[in-house]
């Protein structure tokens, strides 16, 4: 940790330790605490599961625990922001050239962004599929279109201009478009059609650049 991180710290560790009085904060406590300030200082941030279980020695069981709990404990978890991170990391990977059977494989070793995308999942009807790596999920490419598009500032407003760029065949982007005023009726229509992949990855690249504002 840098100097600065040392100070801070201190200075949030002692006003914890204090906060339910001397001595009575429970080791729990603690241990999510200097989990949660470690993984977010310099000398720690953006290690794998495996990294960390080396660097503390704990099984990697265990780190994936500390990083669910501890993030609930002491972070504000924005879905928004966790979904947005897990398409950009998709977006920008190599797995597109793995796509088959309109499949895209996930990595979800953090913990937060597997319950979140999961929740997201759920919540719409749609369950996790995993492959026999329990931290590799695979979701159908219009699946991810919805997650983005729910997700984007100005879908509902841009949807249609993103279809009518994205879709050559204009009787398939009419049947998407027509008598479907709300985002998710059109989404349900394309979810529908039988699209190919590219199209289905150029729809995902465009509505991404409405996610991140790029």
């Amino acid at each position: 940790m840098t100097p600065d991180e040392k100070q801070e710290f201190a200075d949030q560790f002692v006003a914890l330790y204090l906060s339910m009085g001397l001595g009575s904060l429970p080791k729990r406590e603690i241990d999510l605490f200097v989990f949660h300030f470690l993984t977010k200082s310099s000398g720690y941030r953006g290690k794998s599961n495996y990294e960390l279980a080396n660097a503390f020695g704990v099984p990697e069981s265990k780190i994936k625990a500390l990083r669910l709990h501890s993030a609930l404990r002491h972070e504000d978890i924005n879905p928004h922001a966790v979904l947005s991170r897990i398409v950009n990391r998709l977006i920008h990977s190599e797995q597109y050239a793995a796509l088959s059977e309109g499949k895209i494989e996930i990595s979800l070793e953090d913990p937060v962004e597997k319950r979140e995308l999961e929740n997201f999942l759920k919540a719409r009807g749609h369950h996790a599929e995993y492959s026999l790596n329990s931290e590799v999920l695979k979701i159908s490419a219009g699946r991810l279109l919805e997650l983005i598009m729910e997700h984007a500032n100005r879908a509902n407003d841009e949807f249609a201009a993103i279809i009518r760029a994205h879709i050559s065949d204009s009787a398939i982007s009419d049947r998407i478009l027509t008598d479907a005023p709300t985002l998710k009726q059109k989404l349900d229509k394309l979810r529908a059609e039988n699209l190919n992949m590219e199209t289905l990855k150029s729809l995902i690249g465009a509505g991404f650049t409405l996610l991140t504002g790029a």
